[in-house]
This record gives C-alpha cells, structure tokens and sequence, in this order.
C-alpha cells in the first residue's frame, strides 16, 4: 500500500501506508530539527533581512527567537502526532497515524523546514535536484538528495488533500 493521506468523515487527516522506511523518513524531521545547526543552516533559515546593522541585531534579537519557538512547536507537534501511529489492521506491515486537520500547517512547516535543513548542509542546487534517482550515488550527501525528494512528497500528499484533490 503506497503512503496517502486522507480527510476523513470527521474533518481530521489520516496518514496511511507508512512502512518501515517511511516511519523512519517521517521521523527524522523532528529528529534532524533537533540538532544544533551549522552557521551556513542557521543563515538558510535565518537570513538577515538587511544590509542596516541595526535592523539585523533587532532581527536576531526580537523576531527569530520567535520564528525558532514557532518552528520548534511545529516539529513538536509532528513528533507527537506521530508518537500516536497505530498498526493499519486493514494493512500488514504498515502503521497510520490520525490528527487534527489544523496540524497540518506544523506538519508542512516542519518538512519544508527540514528539506531547507538537508539543501543547506549539502549545498544541494537545482542541478542535485533534477539528477534522476537512479543516477543517485551510496553517500551521506546524495542519502539527504533523496530524503528531500521524499518528503517533498509528503508535502504533495498535503497539499493535494488541502486542495481536495488528495484521497
């Protein structure tokens, strides 16, 4: 059964589908967002909005302990939803996980936030990112290539659903 997501009759959203592999490629958003970041990482997320000193030390100051809490609340809330997966009983070897519809935006945030994680620490370029899967090579760098390509699945399966499209 390939992994969907769907809205179910009472508004919230089920991920269905996830075999072992996808439990650990799910899991490791919250665990990837966990760890201490690189400078070159923190700039991808966090770049400073202006060439005016002084606007940048408000910046750090004021605005990205906020946008770093709510990111950390988002990738939380992801662990969490996932912390209650469940055996599929209609499906053997495969886990499914219900949560609220307005989780949703945490769950994009967080994978989006930790596909930006991955492109940054590789310095993934477009170029990385329209090799053809099979051209991939066995290392750490093109592992997090891929990685990113499956969660950007993810993200599709998302979206879809938000546009009804989704199962």
């Amino acid at each position: 059964m390939p992994l969907h997501l769907q809205r179910l009759a009472d508004g919230s959203l089920c991920l269905a589908g996830m075999d072992e592999h996808w439990r650990h490629v799910l899991a490791s958003v919250p665990a990837l967002l966990t760890e201490p970041q690189s400078p070159a990482v923190r700039e991808r997320l966090l770049p400073e909005p202006s060439k005016q000193a002084a606007i940048n030390r408000d910046w750090r100051e004021l605005i990205a302990p906020e946008l770093e809490a709510l990111w950390r609340a988002n990738y939380e809330l992801m662990a969490a939803d996932l912390g209650r997966s469940e055996k599929d009983a209609g499906h053997r070897n495969c886990w499914r996980v219900v949560f609220p519809a307005n989780h949703a935006a945490a769950w994009l945030s967080a994978i989006n936030q930790a596909r930006l994680v991955l492109g940054s620490r590789w310095d993934v370029t477009e170029e990385d990112m329209t090799r053809l899967i099979e051209n991939l090579k066995p290392t750490e760098r093109d592992h997090d290539i891929f990685l990113i390509h499956l969660l950007a699945h993810v993200e599709q399966l998302f979206i879809e659903v938000e546009e009804g499209s989704g199962q």
